[in-house]
């Protein structure tokens, strides 16, 4: 397929490439945004990159966790995500969902899936959940391995089946690093054989445990490659792969031509402390699971009081951005993956430091 028949493919497909029915945003937004909570850093898995590994028992309490619902539906028909951890370990996880469920929100979960049997899936639908994001990182025991506990894959699948049967969305996320990479193709074919709606590519940030192997981090030619794969593979399949923590792939799209200039608009980048905000289990309010840069507690000030006041939000809707990405021509619709910036500098408004396209497209200041 030339350039331009991809284009044109991608043109026809806009309308479902931006369709907000989904677990995240994939580093381009909508209004009035995402609110995520990880009810709890236990999980019945060791996974190789845990971003929330570190022990640490405290969480909010069942009234705690109906305080900060009631905040975040005060900003709007937001999208209101649990995770973890794994947040089917928390007992009361179908009471939150159901009283999440009572507001207009849209209800979401990440989950590793391997807890989700036909009860508990159904479960979840009557407690108002609409998706859930399972993940996967390879196929049969390569996932396993990845995930530390053998039979894992073998339950992953168990959960999708018993979400579809359900009535529960499903979509995939799966990590992309070194170790795993030539997996892809076998679970970008897998979701499409399984027809699901789309595969959130998540690039390695190296947070929690996910220190003990930032070697797995693809490096800038290695990103390059995958954007290049990327475009590439979806001109034949019907699921959509969609990045996270690569905001550069819309920069690179544009940069390439593959997109039309009215989806400009639609880009909005790294969504971190702008439209996307993350609560740790202990109450702790960040931009993002994998920026764990305090904001504010909940149990301090009010999730909106925080929302709206922290200096580190005012700053990141700023787009505060240092160094090349200051002054890259796409710092509105790309702004660089924060989480990214942070865990290699430990500032969160730096530079990027992976993104291939070069000083010839960071040549003019927005």
């Amino acid at each position: 397929m030339s350039v331009e028949e991809l284009k044109s493919w991608i043109a026809f497909h806009k309308d479902e490439l931006f369709a907000n029915d989904a677990v995240g945003t994939g580093c381009f937004s909508y209004l009035p945004g995402e609110v995520i909570w990880a009810v709890t850093k236990r999980c019945n898995l060791r996974c190789k990159h845990c971003s929330i590994s570190e022990e640490d028992p405290e969480e909010l309490s069942t009234e705690e966790g109906f305080g900060l619902i009631e905040d975040a539906a005060r900003l709007g028909p937001v999208k209101f995500g649990f995770t973890g951890g794994e947040p089917l370990m928390r007992k009361d996880i179908y009471e939150l969902i159901e009283y999440a469920a009572s507001f207009e929100m849209q209800i979401v979960m990440a989950t590793n899936g391997t807890l989700i049997t036909e009860d508990v899936a159904n479960k979840l639908k009557r407690a108002g959940l609409e998706r859930a994001a399972i993940s996967i990182d390879g196929i049969g025991t390569a996932h396993d391995e990845f995930r530390g506990v053998d039979g894992t894959y073998t339950n992953v699948l168990r959960g999708i089946k018993a979400c579809e049967a359900a009535g529960l969305a499903v979509q995939l996320f799966t990590m992309v690093t070194r170790d795993n990479y030539e997996e892809l193709p076998k679970i970008i074919k897998f979701a499409d054989d399984q027809s699901l709606w789309r595969i959130y590519l998540i690039y390695l940030i190296a947070m929690g445990r996910g220190r003990e192997i930032s070697d797995a981090c693809l490096s800038i030619e290695e990103n390059k490659r995958f954007f290049e794969d990327l475009a590439a593979k979806q001109k034949d399949v019907k699921v959509w792969l969609k990045p996270i923590c690569n905001p550069q792939y819309w920069a690179y799209l544009k940069y390439e031509g593959l997109v039309d200039h009215d989806t400009r608009t639609k880009f909005t980048g790294c969504t971190a402390g702008i439209t996307r905000f993350h609560i740790f289990p202990n109450g702790d309010v960040t931009p993002c699971a994998y920026l764990p840069a305090k904001a504010g507690n909940i149990r301090d000030s009010s999730f909106l009081e925080i929302v709206r006041n922290a200096e580190m939000f005012k700053a990141l809707r700023a787009r505060k951005v240092k160094g090349q990405c200051a002054t890259c021509r796409y710092k509105r619709i790309c702004g660089g993956c924060r989480s990214r910036a942070y865990a290699l500098s430990g500032d969160y408004l730096a530079e990027d430091p992976v993104c291939h396209l070069g000083d010839g497209w960071r040549n003019l200041t927005v």
